[in-house]
């Protein structure tokens, strides 16, 4: 049986496709590239996302929000915070007390506004005062905010009402400023705002909002920005790059993850993060929040009770017309397992993007420069479809993996005896599906300068179906650009 190379997508996109038996793929901590170059030697590179360099701890429990506004960047929890460039933060008073839900901030040409727990504060910019608003000018608890036109816009919780303040002054809520959305007859469970419109999501349907100048109220319907998809989570929904993406709940189901594309809802899940998502016993508290880095956007969902965060690469996605795919996570050395990404909310200022710490008061910045997470090893893992050929016999010769090496630092990492060792990547496969493993094989990526080193493992068996793992947790830049895999298929069955 002559040897030849066996495609096995290793590089390319995950959560395309899944066995209706073996759920087994798994991009954990990486996600693909792809090249912008027609004469590129390879058209996919997995790259790992970014690692995470603590600035400062807030007298927190979490960090829910960030905002940036006017090159100043505040957080919010159970109080008002506003960081500067040197990393001091100061504490502009009680926000009442810890978040249940997450914290919002939204802003006007003068002021910043918050809610918390129902609750809505008022920031002065010029004068940094906080007071809180009279909500006896509400119908309710609000249970979000938004900014559009100068105009602060809030929802009332488990209604299907919004209000709007005076322009440019979230202290004044005119009663005259009360909408009900009568498009559907559900409550609101979500507002965004995308290109001056307001989006309004039940769980069964979508509906614009534009500001039409005059009268009361000034916010009224969009005619044909109708959209037979709600939202399944009150803060699964968010802007990244130009288009808003969420988590779908409609009259017959929920958890499809859509991005809107004009006035259509075109679905950007596939069948295996479906499938994931609907595993998971609440996802009504899922979080989502965007950034862009390098050319990606990115939109993350943290869902806090399943301790999983995924994501979702916007720029990638349209460019390949494919969804692209992976998650995050923490990796928990004593007991060798994930939990979820350790950021909850985004903002970018002082050229750096910022994250808040759903664990902890930690607000990180985050970064591709960095290759850990905060002194913590960020443990990045691909794990292979099922390799299988109508179930023959598989002869595996060997597999090479095509990456980006000598890269090691400067001085080297030492092993537990103190002696220089070079970054290493960690094999193992599985010849049932994921139920055993093999032995982990050790595979150098090279000593600083190492530039032509190959990285290949021989000796590999056979079997029947087979799942390739590979890891990696040394803090050094780890870029595959392919994976070859030689062998050969018996003959007959």
């Amino acid at each position: 049986m002559p040897s030849k190379k066996i495609p096995f997508g290793f590089v390319g996109p995950a959560y395309q496709a899944q066995s209706p038996i073996i759920d087994d793929e798994i991009a954990m901590n990486c996600y693909v590239e792809i090249s912008e170059s027609p004469g590129a030697a390879t058209q996919k590179a997995l790259l790992t996302t970014p690692g995470r360099k603590k600035m400062v701890t807030l007298p927190e429990s979490k960090v829910p929000c960030g905002f940036t506004v006017n090159g100043r960047t505040f957080w919010a929890g159970s109080n008002l915070y506003e960081l500067n460039s040197l990393n001091q933060v100061t504490n502009w008073g009680s926000l009442g007390a810890a978040p249940v839900n997450p914290t919002m901030l939204a802003a006007n040409e003068t002021q910043l506004v918050i809610l918390n727990n129902g609750n809505l504060y008022v920031f002065t910019l010029a004068t940094n005062t906080l007071v809180a608003v009279n909500m006896a000018q509400f119908n309710g608890p609000v249970a979000q905010i938004r900014m559009l036109d100068g105009y602060i816009l809030a929802t009332i919780q488990d209604s299907h009402t919004f209000q709007q303040s005076d322009l440019e002054d979230a202290t004044t809520w005119n009663g005259l400023n009360i909408s009900t959305i009568s498009y559907f007859p559900d409550n609101i469970v979500s507002m965004s705002v995308l290109y001056r419109e307001l989006w309004f999501q039940s769980n069964q349907r979508s509906i614009g909002y534009y500001n039409a100048g005059a009268g009361f109220p000034v916010f009224i319907p969009v005619q044909g920005a109708e959209v037979e998809h709600g939202a399944a989570a009150t803060f699964g929904a968010v802007i990244a790059g130009d288009t808003l993406v969420w988590l779908d709940a409609d009259k017959d189901g929920a958890l499809i993850c859509r991005r809107l594309d004009g006035y259509q809802a075109t679905r950007v899940s596939t069948h295996a993060t479906e499938l994931a998502w609907q595993q998971y016993a609440k996802t009504s508290d899922v979080v989502a929040w965007s950034y862009e880095e390098n050319g990606h956007y990115f939109a993350v969902w943290l869902f806090p009770t399943a301790n999983v965060a995924w994501a979702y690469d916007v720029t990638e996605s349209l460019k390949a017309e494919i969804s692209l795919w992976h998650q995050r996570g923490y990796w928990e050395t004593a007991s060798g397992t994930y939990i979820a990404d350790r950021a909850m909310c985004h903002t970018l200022n002082f050229g750096i993007h910022m994250v808040g710490d759903w664990a902890s008061g930690n607000i990180y910045q985050l970064s591709s420069n960095f290759q850990d997470d905060d002194g913590n090893p960020r443990r990045g893992l691909r794990q292979s479809p099922t390799l299988i050929e109508g179930n023959k016999w598989l002869y595996f010769d060997e597999i090479e993996f095509v990456m980006e090496t000598g890269l090691g630092p400067t001085p080297p990492l030492t092993d537990g005896n103190g002696n220089p060792r070079p970054p290493q990547i960690m094999l193992q496969w599985s010849n049932d599906g994921g139920k055993t493993w093999s032995n982990t094989y050790f595979l150098s990526t090279g000593f600083a300068g190492e530039y032509n080193l190959r990285v290949i493992k021989r000796m590999l068996g056979r079997a029947r179906k087979r799942l390739w793992r590979v890891s990696w947790t040394d803090p050094v830049r780890t870029v595959f650009n392919d994976a070859l895999l030689r062998g050969s298929v018996e003959d007959a069955a």
